[in-house]
């Protein structure tokens, strides 16, 4: 495979799957096995991260914004005169940067200890296959869900940020558990995915700044920037079409829909290894 074509079909499968709840590390388990994909290099890691990043702030930019301007009004009212929020849009916003943190500082409790023991889990398409099975029963469940429109709380910061933390296991969807946890805790569709994929943004900040040393370590000049470019505008391109398919699902009410891929996808792939093994 042509190094060109490596490095757009990365792009393209992390774009997507980062955003679909499909499972990008599970996909690129699998491409790494049946295409002869090697797994990114850690300097192309950091191009992917900031490609769907990009993708995320396209749409959740604005919300992003408005949320950091609320606190640090608040921040501002505390230091100066101790006055509560001005209004409820703003005590609102306040409340869902707040449950994003909780979400994240639980995410990062789950995932530290763990983090050794789940690199030796990237190369198994066993592993794949129970995670995309778990995520494919979870889909499916939400369509049983009459969400009661709740606004995020403690308990869905609790709830969602430990299913991010699981997400780290390959074949485990993080948009696809985080966003059928907001609904399991009473969320609506819309609330719960945008929940989850504006607290995939300090994931996707921190995993990028863990990998800099190292990047920079491999710097190797104007080809690595040429990789790192097409790189992130592939997977920037992807996620932003990825997301926006995620969206009009949510709203429809039909995220169980791709539990109708993943499912036979994990069947295939575990018979598929059977005969494999018994060759």
């Amino acid at each position: 495979m042509s190094h060109w074509l490596e490095i757009i079909l990365l792009g393209m499968v992390q774009g997507v799957a980062e955003f679909l709840p499909v499972s990008s590390s599970g996909h690129l388990v699998l491409a790494q096995r049946v295409l002869g994909l090697s797994y990114p290099g850690i300097t192309l890691e950091v191009a992917l991260h900031c490609g769907t990043l990009v993708a995320v702030l396209l749409i959740y930019g604005r919300d992003c914004g408005r949320l950091a301007a609320a606190v640090l009004r608040r921040g501002l009212r505390k230091v100066v005169a101790n006055r509560p929020p001005h209004d409820m849009v703003e005590a609102d916003r306040i409340s869902w940067a707040a449950n994003i943190l909780l979400a994240s500082l639980v995410t990062g409790a789950v995932v530290a200890p763990a983090l050794q023991p789940l690199r030796e889990t990237f190369d198994s398409l066993a592993v794949v296959c129970a995670g995309w099975i778990l995520t494919g029963l979870m889909l499916l469940a939400t369509r049983l869900l009459r969400p009661a429109g709740r606004r995020p709380g403690v308990k869905a910061a609790l709830l969602v940020g430990l299913l991010q933390g699981l997400a780290a296991v390959p074949g485990i969807s993080r948009s696809g558990v985080t966003i059928a946890g907001g609904m399991f805790a009473g969320l609506s569709g819309e609330d719960a995915a945008r929940f989850s994929f504006l607290l995939s943004i300090p994931v996707i900040v921190g995993a990028a700044i863990l990998d800099l040393p190292a990047a920079f370590a491999l710097f190797c000049g104007a080809a690595f920037w040429a990789d790192a470019a097409v790189a992130a505008g592939v997977a920037a391109a992807a996620g932003y079409l990825a997301l926006r398919v995620v969206l009009r699902r949510v709203q429809r009410a039909e995220l169980y829909r791709f539990a109708h891929y993943l499912l036979p996808l994990a069947l295939g792939v575990t018979v598929w290894q059977l005969i494999w093994h018994l060759r």
